[in-house]
């Protein structure tokens, strides 16, 4: 009865299978079983990315948040310079108008006195408060210069009007108040003679205020309010 071969491979055989086994699918095999866990701490780093190999497409949404980016590598939003510029440049335009503003707050005086009211520029305003006889309190304010060559205009109550406007003298605006019960000199006047003007003589300071006066109000025998803008 003739020997039967055994049909069992050589090593050699397996061996050789197995090898081509690995060089057609096994690299492939392993790739795909490689995880974020399998990676080491550090281990890939920006010189071994490919340049535009991560895109938006390839980024979670919202991965990225504020505390990931670096603020020095951000440039300015041309939007927010352009807004801060405006903005800047409408705060500078209110602080200067602002400034042209002056107004002297409530002042309050009893007769015989002299009270400061206003300074702009050259100009000096003062109220006065004092005794006109017969029971009647009297309050009025006065506005001098100290450059030469100034003018001033108040509707007052005799238009009183001064093109030569020098130091040393002294020029009553607004409405004269007096009277023996409380009373205050813009009522029924709707500003008409509050109001007043004065310049400079070289042009730089150019008033226009509103003079108030009143007697026997706010627990004062005189007050006096005075407000001026600088248009110069």
């Amino acid at each position: 009865m003739p020997q039967t071969r055994s049909l069992r491979p050589s090593p050699s055989f397996v061996i050789s299978l197995l090898a081509l086994i690995v060089a057609l699918g096994g690299t492939a095999y392993a790739a795909a079983k490689i995880g974020s866990k399998d990676i080491k701490k550090n281990a890939i780093t920006a010189p071994k990315i490919k340049k535009n190999a991560i895109t938006t497409v390839k980024i979670k949404n919202e991965a990225v948040t504020g505390a990931k980016i670096k603020e020095s590598s951000l440039g300015a939003v041309p939007s927010a310079v352009n807004a801060e510029t405006a903005a800047n440049a409408t705060n500078a335009n209110n602080a200067a108008n602002f400034s042209r503003f002056f107004a002297s707050g409530m002042k309050k005086a009893s007769i015989g006195q002299t009270v400061p009211l206003l300074t702009v520029g050259p100009f000096t305003i003062t109220g006065k408060c004092a005794d006109k006889g017969g029971g009647l309190t009297q309050a009025t304010q006065w506005i001098t210069t100290s450059q030469v060559g100034s003018s001033m205009y108040s509707f007052g109550d005799s238009s009183h009007y001064e093109a030569n406007f020098n130091p040393n003298t002294e020029l009553e605006i607004g409405y004269e108040t007096y009277n023996n019960n409380p009373y205050i000199g813009w009522e029924g006047s709707g500003g008409y003679y509050t109001g007043f003007q004065a310049a400079s003589g070289d042009g730089a300071t150019l008033l226009e205020g509103d003079a108030v006066s009143g007697v026997l109000v706010y627990g004062a025998q005189c007050v006096f309010w005075n407000s001026a803008t600088n248009v110069g």
